[in-house]
Formats: structure tokens, C-alpha cells, sequence
């Protein structure tokens, strides 16, 4: 597996729990930029327009290509990365949670902001790292 931050884990486990892997098919009964891959369920508009790797790609494209994204973890937590540097965490989860129509919209964002607000400050902002990593082993089990 890629190595992963503490925002990547979090991200994750809000998105999957404590299964490091995308548990729905690919597109989740969506489609086109909508569509939503792999572990960190970003939305194919997200993956074309701010990872390097898709950039250019076409709407239609998510199911070929996006299946890079849904089925290995090193090229989602790759993007994963592009996407929250490009973005910043506003912007990210309102596109990721509200997407291209609806950025910002309903409690959905202000619940996943709070939730990993949450998460990351769970240990009080000391060893974080370790901290996660011994909660993702204990609850992965």
C-alpha cells in the first residue's frame, strides 16, 4: 500500500471506516463526473481536473480510466494528495461532498468538515501518525 498521511487515513476512514478499500463498485450508481472512485470516493470532475494523471481525460472516461483510481490504492492516494494540495480542505470536501452542482451545500459539508476536525484532533495533536495507525490496526481487525 502507498504510504499514507494522517489527512489520507482520515479521509479514508470517513469515506470506508476501517476497510482501506473501496467497498462499493466502481461509480457508486453514478456516472460520468459524478461518478465517485475509489477509496477516498472523490468524483471522477475532481480526479480529470485536479490529478495530474487524468488531466484531460473526458467525462465519459471514468469507467476505463477511473478504474486506476478504484482498484489501486498508490494511484488514489496519489491523486488523493494532488486533489488536497490543489484545493486546500474547504474547497476540497465542498467539491467532494456537494460536487460540481452543488459545491458547499447541506449539512453533509459542515458534517464531514466537523468529522474530520474531529478525527484529527483526536490525540490532542500529538503523534498523530501513530496514533491513527494503532487505531486503524485495532479496528481493522
Amino acid at each position: 500500500m502507498a504510504e499514507c498521511s494522517e489527512t489520507d487515513i482520515a479521509i479514508a476512514m470517513l469515506e470506508n471506516g476501517c476497510a482501506f478499500t473501496a467497498a462499493f463498485a466502481a461509480g457508486n450508481n453514478k456516472v460520468n463526473d459524478a461518478a465517485e472512485l475509489g477509496v477516498y470516493r472523490n468524483n471522477w470532475h475532481m480526479l480529470r481536473t485536479y490529478c495530474d494523471q487524468f488531466q484531460g481525460a473526458a467525462p465519459g472516461d471514468w469507467f476505463t480510466l477511473g478504474q486506476q483510481v478504484h482498484n489501486d490504492v498508490g494511484v488514489a492516494t496519489k491523486c488523493q494528495r494532488q486533489l488536497w494540495d490543489k484545493l486546500g480542505a474547504a474547497q476540497f470536501f465542498s467539491l467532494q461532498r456537494g460536487g460540481l452542482g452543488n459545491p458547499g451545500a447541506g449539512a453533509e459539508y459542515g458534517e464531514y468538515v466537523q468529522k474530520y476536525d474531529a478525527f484529527c484532533q483526536a490525540d490532542g495533536g500529538q503523534h498523530m501518525r501513530d496514533g491513527m495507525a494503532v487505531y486503524w490496526n485495532v479496528h481493522s481487525m
